[in-house]
């Protein structure tokens, strides 16, 4: 599991990523106290809908 800095609303979180099966990655981590865990294709993708699902619970 890699720990990745991702900025949500100008401000760094870590997140968890990993890959689940040869086309699941999962990306863990919490923000303003919510645990959000998201799937995506890629790492990038599980990234991306990661950072977008805690910029709609801190918007």
């Amino acid at each position: 599991m890699n720990e990745i800095t991702v900025n949500v609303w100008g401000k760094p979180v870590e997140v968890s990523v990993y890959q689940k099966s040869k086309s699941v990655w999962i990306a863990v981590g919490t923000y303003m106290g919510a645990h959000l865990e998201v799937k995506g294709s890629s790492r990038t993708s599980a990234l991306s809908h990661w950072q977008k699902a805690a910029e709609y619970k801190g918007g």
